[in-house]
């Protein structure tokens, strides 16, 4: 993964914690679908930035 790409997902990321952040405090309309959508993708990029930072590291 490029530097560019894990950038552009820890922003994605970002994101939608604020997404599900505003929808928890009810800044927003709560939608089931939504959230567990944004969970599931927080997850799978926390991976990603986690293998990213190891591989990093092995350099």
């Amino acid at each position: 993964m490029s530097e560019d790409k894990a950038v552009e997902l820890i922003n994605e990321w970002l994101n939608l914690a604020k997404e599900v952040s505003d929808m928890n405090l009810n800044r927003m309309e709560y939608n089931e679908e939504r959230y567990e959508y944004a969970m599931e993708r927080m997850d799978f990029i926390r991976k990603m930035i986690n293998e990213y930072h190891e591989n990093m590291n092995k350099c």
